[in-house]
């Protein structure tokens, strides 16, 4: 769809909106400037499994569940307080990468998070398989995975959100159908970091852990060809001031931020060729310039380059047609 409006004059892709994106980075940037409710992802849910491929029944039955519960939260809430705004919670993405091509392992991806109004406090909830004691999962992969995924996020929003609307906490747990898929009540009406006894409770309780990120206790996680990608997605907007090297400095990690997860979490995440939409385990290639997407060959490359070109910007400028790299 963005490569059929792209030949259009004063085209932007952020004016696409697709409730299926995988792009947290768009899908912020969209929130900020085209509204929460126009990112509302929930009506993907309003329909069957059998209408969203991109999800198992399961996950999708999962998600449904959740979205559902905070919903009637949210519900409950306004009549509490007769607000349209206090403690109302928006689904924008039920599984994301940080940035479009970023994602390399199925430890990368991101599952549901939501917004309050502002767009400054998150919510976010992953959804794991029931573990078992063959080797494959854990409840220490479960609590790594996700303190992870906070960390990362919030460094996303630290870095995209620096000049105003800072973002204030994430606050994360998961679920597993052993929860049925559910959320307990401490998750969403306490704003504040658990105390340890609280932390200690919850463990002998069996009860998933909840970590509330704030600017004071995030860990930044982003890597430089993270960073890369994201300020070649606000080229694309028409972003031209660059993003001050201290900004940067707060945000970035290394590869040894990255949580000790069983082999399965390690596995490689296969994509789909941005032309021919051939999906493939390994093999493809990046585009050089805009790092942003794949393609399985040198001739769809070539193929989509005269649609495509509209769009690929790097952020210090333009470039000729650029020569495919191996990611």
């Amino acid at each position: 769809m963005e490569d059929l409006f792209s030949s259009l004059p004063y085209f932007n892709p952020m004016m696409m909106v697709n409730t299926s994106g995988t792009c947290a980075t768009t899908r912020l940037i969209q929130c900020r400037y085209l509204g929460v409710y126009t990112n509302d992802v929930s009506r993907k849910f309003q329909r069957s499994a059998e209408d969203a491929p991109d999800l198992s029944r399961d996950d999708f039955l999962a998600r449904k569940n959740i979205i559902n519960q905070i919903s009637r939260y949210c519900g409950d809430r306004a009549r509490e307080t007769n607000s349209e705004y206090e403690d109302q919670y928006v689904p924008i993405l039920y599984r994301y990468e940080l940035v479009k091509a970023s994602a390399k392992r199925e430890r990368d991806w991101g599952h549901l998070v939501f917004t309050d109004m502002t767009t400054t406090r998150f919510l976010m909830v992953m959804i794991f398989p029931p573990t078992c004691n063959c080797g494959n999962f854990s409840h220490h992969d479960y609590d790594a995975l996700t303190k992870y995924q906070a960390d990362r996020f919030f460094s996303l929003l630290t870095y995209l959100h620096h000049k105003e609307g800072k973002p204030k906490w994430v606050r994360a747990t998961y679920t597993t159908s052993k929860h049925g898929y559910a959320l307990d009540s401490v998750f969403l009406n306490v704003k504040e970091a658990p105390t340890p006894s609280q932390i200690k409770g919850r463990r002998a309780a069996k009860l998933p852990p909840i970590f509330h990120i704030t600017p004071e206790t995030f860990m930044p996680s982003l890597l430089p060809g993270e960073v890369e990608k994201i300020d070649n997605l606000l080229a694309q907007r028409g972003e031209k001031e660059p993003t001050p090297q201290a900004v940067r400095d707060e945000v970035l990690g290394t590869k040894e931020v990255r949580p000790e997860v069983s082999s399965t979490w390690k596995a490689k995440h296969g994509r789909q060729c941005a032309y021919c939409q051939e999906f493939q385990e390994e093999g493809l290639m990046l585009c050089s310039k805009c790092k942003l997407v794949y393609y399985c060959s040198k001739d769809c490359q070539r193929y989509a380059w005269p649609t495509h070109k509209r769009v690929c910007k790097k952020s210090e400028g333009t470039q000729p047609a650029p020569k495919l790299a191996e990611d």
